[in-house]
């Protein structure tokens, strides 16, 4: 519930507010095909479309009681748009941000931000599992992790939740300062370092000062952070900041020290883990290496927050999948397909092929690597690195897509069954006449590159 006295606090003018409900809004929205009269609409202006351009329709049809518009579309149009009111800000992004501020300070819950370079949307996934035994939690949807999503998941929090868990994304500087200034959050979890966004963050140094920003927020203003101590950006910053932290690692010594037990039948990662002297077994019910190290950060907010170890064991052992879309696994005509397509950079393209190569099968294994987005300067040598990575792990065949990935494919030089395409369409045709019943496909590539439409074409008829 959004609150009228909560909108009253926002810096704008309010026009026609005789049209605004004195008991408030059942939730926000920026999607004008989302929308009703108990619904709040933002109207913001994107990429490829403006809310603006719906309201006049949206209020014709009664649709909507009231809209947040800029300032300079309602000096031009707003006269024209009768029977609902108006808030009128100068930029409805951060009046979006504002109003998610204002609302969060009402809400006297613990908030949890989860930021990191590779793993975010699944350790914030589990980790929900695992604290939802517990709390009445709230939780990101998807990936909602960056300026406009996070605020709307925050202004989704009502009275009923005692928990909320936020997943935190960025891909310029400083956007994490900003989205920590709105969400408060209490306490703080940076999954990994790795080599994401080279274009803006230029090395491993820049992406670790961007996604440090959620651990200096927490320690001016939060209470705990939780680190994961295998990384060596987060181990050595941790070494600054012992006093308000809660370590968890397989290499070192720790509050909560885990143990890779390997694989079961079903390729789930096992998990042993110690903590306070007690040591406890577990499996996380996801496909790949990278499970490890979400499963154990998702352990130590558990343990942390007082879930009990049973409760632990049973929400990572029946965890579903929840709105993350990494490494997502199913059997097509005979074909394991494991869709690692959501997103890619160097780091998430190494453990999927260490996965791929340390999981048994008695077929063959068949690689798609698609580009790297948003690599900058670093993309020739990356692509490049992955390439060799695959001929040194001899995948059976390499299938490399797009115009950055054909340096993948002169990194693999000397893997037997080695090809590069220019057409999605080429690649699908390919690659069908290929398969076997028995083997496996593995795709990764950036969520831009579109893989998935590789994969209904593989598979169609």
């Amino acid at each position: 519930m959004i609150y009228v006295k909560e909108i009253l606090q926002m810096k704008a003018v309010i026009e026609n507010g005789r049209h605004l409900s004195m008991k408030g809004f059942r939730s926000v929205s920026t999607d004008s095909r989302k929308i009703s009269g108990d619904i709040l609409f933002f109207a913001i202006k994107g990429g490829n479309n403006d809310g603006h351009n719906y309201l006049k329709e949206l209020a014709k049809r009664k649709k909507i009681k009231a809209a947040v518009v800029n300032r300079n579309w309602y000096a031009k149009e707003g006269k024209n748009v009768k029977g609902c009111a108006f808030i009128i800000v100068k930029d409805t992004v951060k009046a979006l941000g504002e109003l998610a501020r204002i609302h969060r300070d009402l809400m006297d819950i613990p908030v949890v931000a989860i930021a990191g370079s590779n793993g975010k949307t699944t350790t914030k996934d589990l980790a929900a599992a695992v604290l939802s035994k517990k709390f009445n939690l709230h939780k990101t949807e998807g990936n909602f992790n960056n300026h406009i999503g996070l605020p709307l998941t925050l202004l989704g929090i009502n009275g009923k939740h005692d928990f909320c868990l936020l997943e935190a994304g960025s891909n310029h500087f400083n956007e994490l300062e900003y989205l920590c200034g709105i969400a408060k959050p209490d306490a703080a979890l940076v999954t990994n370092i790795g080599r994401e966004h080279l274009e803006f963050f230029r090395n491993l140094a820049g992406v670790a000062k961007e996604e440090f920003q959620v651990y200096d927020w927490v320690r001016r203003n939060g209470s705990v952070c939780f680190y994961g101590t295998d990384d060596d950006f987060i181990k050595k910053y941790n070494r600054k900041a012992k006093e308000d932290s809660f370590t968890y690692s397989y290499k070192y010594s720790a509050d909560v020290k885990g143990a890779m037990e390997g694989y079961d039948r079903k390729f789930r990662p096992v998990i042993s883990y110690e903590y306070n002297g007690k040591k406890y077994r577990t499996f996380v019910n996801t496909f790949g290496k990278h499970s490890f190290y979400n499963g154990l950060a998702a352990i130590a907010l558990g343990v942390y927050f007082g879930v009990s170890h049973n409760d632990i064991a049973d929400a990572l052992k029946n965890y579903e999948g929840g709105s993350g879309k990494r490494m997502q696994a199913e059997t097509i005509k005979g074909v394991l397909v494991v869709n690692d397509a959501y997103n890619s950079n160097p780091d998430s393209v190494k453990i999927g092929l260490e996965t791929m190569k340390e999981y048994s099968t008695g077929g063959r294994k068949h690689i798609i690597l698609a580009d790297m987005l948003e690599m900058g300067k670093a993309s020739e040598r990356e692509h490049f690195k992955c390439g060799k990575l695959a001929a040194k792990l001899k995948f059976d065949f390499l299938y490399t897509y797009g115009k950055d990935s054909f340096q993948t494919f002169k990194g693999a030089k000397g893997l037997k069954n080695n090809f590069y395409f220019e057409s999605k369409d080429d690649l699908a045709e390919f690659v069908k006449s290929n398969l076997r019943k028995g083997d496996i496909l593995y795709l990764k590539g950036s969520r831009g590159m579109k893989l998935e439409e590789a994969a209904i074409n593989i598979f169609k008829n």
